[in-house]
């Protein structure tokens, strides 16, 4: 039946079409395959999508521009790696990005500039072997990466490493900051 309405929708020819969270009750392949085809057919048809989705992996490949959204307010508006890459808010940064990104207390790997109160740190914005010692607590091999899955300072975060890394729970691993994010008390960052 979603498929059924998606195809009445885009024969109509209209110059908009809105499109609330069309692909949501689908499987995992036919949902893969049809953001392909959707952004093919987007595409071809030089039409406008308005895309309503909670699905950040929608968002981020099928998107041009990205509105996030909080309760009914526009937060930030962008390209999905504008977003990803220079959030205006520790909301805005947790809409995109798997895994999400960590957020700690601004202090917790040295002084943090004035006014800040939380760090945030995508998994690919912590560096491995130096800084200071963190746990690995859990190890997840998921073929082109591995997820590591960190205590730090009595803080759990998340980061990303080698494929083929031999690191397994239990050892000890060196970490640092690489050009995190600073976020006020509010949550909104400071630049």
């Amino acid at each position: 039946m979603q498929r059924v309405s998606i195809g009445r929708a885009l024969v109509r020819s209209p110059s908009v079409y809105l499109m609330d969270e069309p692909l949501s009750s689908l499987d995992a392949k036919l949902r893969a395959d049809l953001r392909i085809e959707l952004k093919n057919i987007q595409a071809n048809l030089g039409a406008t999508f308005l895309y309503v989705t909670h699905d950040q992996i929608e968002a981020m490949t099928m998107a041009t521009h990205v509105g996030v959204l909080d309760h009914g307010r526009l937060v930030q508006f962008g390209t999905p790696r504008q977003i990803y890459e220079q959030p205006v808010s520790i909301y805005a940064a947790g809409r995109l990005g798997q895994p999400h990104i960590n957020i700690l207390p601004a202090d917790l790997f040295g002084p943090a500039p004035y006014g800040a109160a939380f760090i945030g740190m995508r998994p690919e914005q912590i560096q491995q072997g130096e800084g200071q010692d963190s746990l690995v607590k859990r190890v997840e091999h998921l073929g082109d990466q591995t997820r590591l899955h960190l205590a730090f300072k009595s803080h759990d975060l998340t980061t990303v490493i080698d494929a083929h890394t031999p690191l397994r729970a239990g050892d000890i691993v060196k970490i640092q900051p690489l050009r995190p994010f600073y976020f006020d008390a509010a949550g909104a960052r400071i630049v």
